[in-house]
């Protein structure tokens, strides 16, 4: 079976974090986003992927190549100009061949696949939105259906005077290539804003599917932080790398953690990190691939990428601290986002300051 991971969005709500780097290739538990995505669509069986890019597809592209590693086919198809969700898939319709999947790179979830095709093809819908209930559908599209399924009503992030249900569609979707026809070519048109209001006018038969299961859009920073905090905890079954020494406690192959070291789960160690005499990681803490992690350091609620440092005696809770980054001796970091010292983010949860991303929990 074939899947679109569309992935060629900017990332804007993940600034500083996607500055430099493309949104689905953001680790999580040390593995790109989107290398997670994989996984689940191999796992349902699909084997053929093509990856809709922007202008930021060179690291996509050299990390993932053909997708031989993950015994998948992987072809990529590269938009000169930005088109939309939809515009970015009607690019790729010579070469769809039959029910197809299309998902988001910055999406993690667990939701059975292949229970939502057999939905799809059970229905003989055209299209087949996975749907998630949320309890702010604020950032959201939200849908009405019938009871068989039927979606008869939709709107896109509305305003809190319009909310009228709190299911909202996550972005995956199932459909047959004539969905494909009412898309027009060479201009932006996208899947939640053009082409389902469409196909509803047209009587077109569009069904939702909601199952059991995790669903995150890995949109923001809060929500890429808690995107981890969810998986330690067996929220979100993914797959994450190492060796789970107690419950709730991931630690990496190679990993070098001095006998003083305390570790309070649940947490995640990665390959070749290294804890230092009385260095502490606490819960919910994530350390990254090759990251080291001084005396008497401590590391709590926090994301810690990959490479980093911690200096002795630096105590860092409730931030997201990019791969490379060196943090001093002695210091103190609470509520930050922090790439270098240019980009470094005071989280001060409610302020009104367009640049800053509460992590409050």
């Amino acid at each position: 079976m074939q899947a679109i991971i569309l992935a060629g969005g900017r990332g804007t709500r993940l600034h500083p974090l996607t500055m430099s780097t493309p949104k689905p290739m953001l680790p999580l538990f040390s593995k790109p986003v989107m290398e997670h995505c994989i996984t689940l669509l191999r796992r349902h069986g699909v084997d053929e992927i093509i990856v809709a890019l922007s202008d930021q597809a060179k690291e996509i592209v050299e990390h993932f190549g053909d997708g031989s590693l993950w015994d998948v086919n992987i072809r990529y198809s590269v938009e000169d100009e930005p088109r939309g969700t939809a515009g970015a898939v009607k690019l790729i319709q010579p070469y769809i061949s039959g029910t197809f999947l299309v998902v988001s790179g910055d999406t993690i979830t667990d939701i059975d696949l292949s229970e939502a095709i057999e939905f799809h093809r059970e229905k003989s819908a055209i299209a087949t939105m996975l749907l998630h209930q949320v309890v702010d559908p604020a950032d959201y599209g939200i849908v009405q259906q019938e009871d068989d399924g039927r979606i008869t009503r939709l709107l896109e992030k509305p305003r809190s005077s319009e909310v009228f249900s709190r299911t909202v569609n996550t972005g995956i979707y199932v459909l047959e290539p004539e969905a494909l026809s009412s898309i027009p070519y060479f201009t932006t048109y996208d899947f939640s804003r053009d082409l389902f209001p469409r196909m509803l006018r047209n009587m077109e038969p569009v069904y939702g599917c909601q199952l059991p299961g995790h669903w995150c859009d890995v949109g923001n920073i809060i929500e890429y932080r808690n995107a981890h905090f969810d998986a330690l905890v067996g929220k979100a079954k993914i797959d994450i790398t190492g060796a789970q020494i107690e419950p709730g406690v991931w630690i990496g192959e190679g990993a070098d953690i001095h006998h003083t070291a305390e570790l309070v789960g649940p947490l995640f160690l990665g390959t070749g990190a290294g804890l230092r005499r009385n260095a502490a990681l606490r819960p919910f803490a994530v350390v990254g691939e090759n990251t080291l992690v001084d005396e008497a350091a401590c590391v709590a609620r926090s994301i810690i990428g990959s490479g980093a440092f911690i200096g002795k005696g630096t105590v860092v809770s409730d931030c997201v601290v990019a791969s490379g980054y060196r943090l001093h001796e002695q210091r103190s970091i609470n509520n930050q986002v922090i790439m270098d010292e240019d980009d470094q983010l005071s989280i001060v949860p409610g302020a009104d300051a367009p640049n800053v991303r509460s992590l409050a929990a």
